[in-house]
């Protein structure tokens, strides 16, 4: 009996998750047949549903990195791999955008002022259930700290830095693409390497700047803990934007969705040719791109987070940033790939789909509050006395409530939205 709770303990929610996701991927699959590999390639109902698998996949990800899910040693697979999911909603959206507008005349009359809100709102919307949250749990932050999380200056929800990057890259298509001159190839190719250009920038911003703004003070005063802190909160780490390598090591998908548009019959009739064999070389690829990641990190030691460790150097995060952008880009043609010859979707997939954003942004919230109800509080890589049973109680609370306050804020930013008239 003793064998049996051990295995029990050791194995348990791996399987359930993995059961959970082969019926999420098969449930409504189908292979494609003659027209329907070409029609019903990226369509939308197709994309909408990777999507809904995306944003499930986040919160598989951000369960693997709690304390108790490290403690117990479960789905662990998904602890370095959130930013591949991240990358197929940034992949989406660059598809998107080219793909109207390539098809919809006129499509970028107007666009911010429907683009914009469809994000901005549900932001907005969003920090006033963790505002609610922060002040039952009594956390203490200066006013000035209040008025930037409040206005969205900083993030009083960090898991919702998806937001500022997307309105940005909105933008920037925006102004882009606006300003071409003509239909010429050449016109539409400066237009790509522009967004290439500014999503350099934010890559660039973020190896120059790490986790905090180490620059502002002496020499390494960081690595001293009363000054770390003590230091304003706007100094601490991940305090303001893109303090973090999750805010940049995924959005080169953008520029790949927004390339896979452009040339989607090209695309698609270079990767019908000598498929299995494209297939499995896509598949190597991000197999190698995956094993490099864990080579670099676990068996080189280069991490993102060296500063700490006495190394502000930026070519050693280059060097990992350039292969998470291969890990993306690999990741988003796999799937674009397997997407070529398979369908899948199904009720699940499509209510995901369809809250996807929603999803992304309140999760957060059942996982912290919860974390503190079943007394399973804890850091990243921290060690705990937890029990399965307690965490798979926990994990039913937060896949409920996560699902429950998506819905609520889909409706709450629908209402603001049309009373706002936007």
């Amino acid at each position: 009996m003793e064998k049996i709770y051990s295995f029990y303990n050791m194995v348990f929610l791996s399987v359930v998750f993995g059961i959970v996701w082969l019926l999420l991927i098969f449930t409504g699959h189908w292979f494609k047949r003659g027209k329907d590999r070409r029609t019903e390639f990226l369509c939308p109902a197709a994309t909408k549903s990777l999507q809904g698998l995306a944003a499930f996949g986040v919160l598989c990800h951000h369960l693997s990195q709690t304390a108790a899910y490290q403690s117990l040693n479960q789905i662990q697979v998904f602890r370095e791999t959130g930013f591949l999911f991240v990358a197929v909603f940034f992949f989406c959206s660059g598809f998107g955008l080219i793909k109207s507008l390539n098809t919809r005349p006129g499509y970028l009359n107007g666009f911010l002022r429907h683009r914009l809100p469809s994000v901005i709102v549900p932001f907005y919307v969003m920090n006033v259930f963790y505002i609610i949250y922060h002040i039952c749990i009594g956390t203490e932050m200066s006013v000035s700290e209040w008025i930037c999380k409040v206005t969205g200056i900083a993030l009083l929800n960090d898991n919702a830095w998806f937001v500022p990057v997307i309105v940005i890259m909105y933008i920037s298509f925006y102004l882009i693409f606006r300003a071409e001159k003509g239909d010429s190839k050449g016109a539409r190719t400066r237009s790509f390497v522009l967004i290439f250009a500014v999503i350099a920038v934010q890559v660039g911003w973020f190896l120059f700047n790490k986790h905090f703004p180490w620059w502002l003070g002496e020499k390494d005063w960081w690595r001293n803990p009363l000054k770390l802190y003590s230091a304003p909160w706007w100094k601490s780490p991940v305090a303001l934007w893109y303090e973090g390598e999750w805010w940049v090591n995924s959005t080169i998908a953008f520029l790949l969705g927004m390339l896979v548009a452009q040339h989607e019959e090209k695309f698609y009739s270079f990767f019908s040719r000598a498929y299995w064999a494209k297939l499995v070389f896509s598949l190597l690829l991000f197999a190698g791109a995956m094993f490099l990641f864990f080579h670099v990190e676990y068996k080189c030691g280069i991490n993102y987070w060296m500063e700490f460790g006495g190394n502000n150097k930026t070519l050693p995060r280059a060097i990992l940033m350039g292969i998470n952008g291969l890990q993306s880009l690999s990741f988003c043609l796999l799937l674009c790939l397997i997407m070529m010859r398979n369908f899948a979707e199904n009720r699940v997939t499509r209510f995901f789909g369809n809250h996807s954003l929603e999803v992304y942004l309140m999760q957060a919230l059942p996982l912290r509050a919860y974390m503190k109800a079943f007394g399973i509080e804890g850091n990243f890589g921290d060690k705990i006395s937890v029990s399965m049973n307690t965490v798979v109680a926990y994990t039913l609370c937060v896949v409920a409530s996560s699902i429950a306050l998506a819905v609520l804020l889909k409706l709450l930013s629908r209402l603001v939205l049309k009373v706002l008239k936007l």
